[in-house]
């Protein structure tokens, strides 16, 4: 089989591997599709782990069951490559994409590989049939959505909200989509970059240019956000969205800068507002389950998330126009 290999610096090259073979409980599936994550383009975040087969939004057909996997060859189906021990502290206390086990699992090689083979443990906890009605273009965006779908769970996103999201990329879309879905009264969105406005706008948001607290407050009818959700590394707007946030209110943030960069905070402008700063960190089990429920049964709208595909033998094609931003979304076809 074929596989694409990062060797950091932003070198990838397609390289012949051996096809695994399916132990007892695991399977190997022949991948359709695999999305392109923001964490797949972070040098700094993957060059330590090079060489590395990157990629964990596949989607794909099951072409070897392993005695006592409970499936069977031809299922479609959505493969995470995380899955959590569902025993220690951290897992039963609500936050299992901090167990240990959660970060030391993942699929073999990666999703950038023609043949995926996954362990017993991922198989028993975290791998699902897609619906014979649900498109592969969808079903690479369960995992993303699923991300989405637990940081607005751990902000309080809720009927009622007042949502701010910081940074109208793929992420950024898809957190104003859901947070119309879990009963935000307004939701608002930020992004200098006119030409990703109208994708937002289409959405159902309030689409500004700018993190004006003044504008901010008048297109949320008259009050600061419950939830700011910043969705960009830009220095600037994780310092701005603290001035967006009302009493008790809430800024996550959900895209990380490298481990030892320092961002300038003016804590100063939400001590006496009690404003809580929090991050958030992948999926779990039960997000995976509901995203591709939301997804499936069409509540969350998806058109315009993804913007390009790309054949599988032009990989750095697709990283390139994943990095300049060209692309809003990247999905490579097998």
């Amino acid at each position: 089989m074929r596989a694409a290999v990062y060797h950091g610096g932003g070198r990838l090259s397609i390289e012949e591997m051996a096809d695994p073979a399916a132990g007892p409980g695991e399977i190997v599936i022949r991948t359709r599709q695999c999305g392109i994550c923001g964490t797949d383009l972070m040098e700094w975040y993957q060059d330590t782990k090079a060489p590395v087969v990157l990629g964990h939004e596949p989607v794909g057909d099951v072409v070897a069951a392993g005695e006592g996997a409970p499936f069977a060859v031809g299922d479609r189906v959505f493969v995470h490559h995380h899955v959590p021990c569902l025993e220690c502290e951290l897992c039963l206390t609500g936050r299992d994409t901090l167990c240990e086990r959660f970060r030391a699992t993942r699929i073999d090689p990666g999703g950038l590989a023609e043949l995926i083979r996954v362990p017993a443990e991922n198989v028993e906890i975290d791998v699902h049939r897609v619906p014979d009605d649900m498109d592969d273009e969808a079903a690479t965006l369960i995992e993303p959505l699923a991300c989405i779908l637990r940081g607005q769970r751990l902000a309080g996103v809720g009927p009622g909200s007042r949502v701010v999201i910081v940074g109208a990329g793929s992420m950024g879309l898809m957190e104003a989509e859901l947070a119309r879905v879990l009963g935000a009264a307004r939701v608002v969105v930020i992004e200098p970059n006119a030409d990703r406005r109208p994708t937002a706008a289409a959405l159902g948001a309030e689409v500004l240019a700018s993190c004006d607290p003044d504008a901010v407050r008048e297109a949320l009818g008259g009050g600061l956000a419950h939830q700011v959700i910043v969705c960009t590394h830009s220095h600037a707007a994780m310092n701005d969205a603290l001035h967006l946030a009302g009493p008790a209110g809430v800024v996550q943030y959900f895209a990380p800068t490298p481990p030892g960069e320092l961002v300038p905070l003016d804590l100063g402008a939400v001590f006496w507002r009690e404003v809580e700063m929090q991050s958030t960190y992948s999926a779990g089990p039960a997000e995976i389950r509901d995203a591709l429920d939301l997804l499936a049964a069409g509540k969350v709208r998806c058109e315009g998330i993804v913007t390009h595909h790309v054949p599988f033998d032009q990989v750095d094609e697709a990283f390139r126009l994943a990095r300049t931003g060209e692309a809003l979304k990247v999905v490579i076809d097998f």
